[in-house]
């Protein structure tokens, strides 16, 4: 079964209020107001802002904010940071398969995924507010 993190999840919901806000917001009390786990969700933002998706401040003015615009902030870009490749099963990222020798499916399964990859790279944060 394809499967979006929880990670992937959480990061979306956030990205997408930070992007309908359009201010910085406090993570502990976004978290908070939501019932979200804070330690989870800093975690998530702490490598989202690594790869340029958010920005921080600190202080009394501060939060987290977009790194970039909304438009330009793609799905598939968060699922890659936060999840690793799209794939439908594990040879498709090289790893070794017992099923190697006798699959008869993994055509299928690539193109499974790749259709998948595709979908997402065309969704970005805007399009979900």
């Amino acid at each position: 079964m394809l499967k979006v993190s929880r990670e992937v999840d959480l990061a979306l919901l956030l990205l997408t209020d930070l992007a309908k806000n359009k201010k910085s917001v406090g993570l502990k009390t976004w978290a908070e107001e939501r019932d979200l786990p804070y330690r989870y969700l800093s975690k998530i933002a702490v490598r989202l802002k690594k790869k340029g998706i958010l920005k921080s401040k600190e202080g009394r003015e501060g939060g987290y904010r977009l790194g970039k615009k909304a438009k330009d902030i793609k799905v598939m870009e968060v699922v890659e940071i936060l999840s690793g490749p799209v794939a439908a099963v594990k040879c498709l990222i090289g790893e070794d398969c017992e099923c190697e020798r006798f699959c008869s499916h993994k055509s299928l399964m690539s193109k499974l995924s790749k259709a998948v990859e595709n979908q997402l790279s065309e969704v970005t944060i805007e399009d979900l507010c």
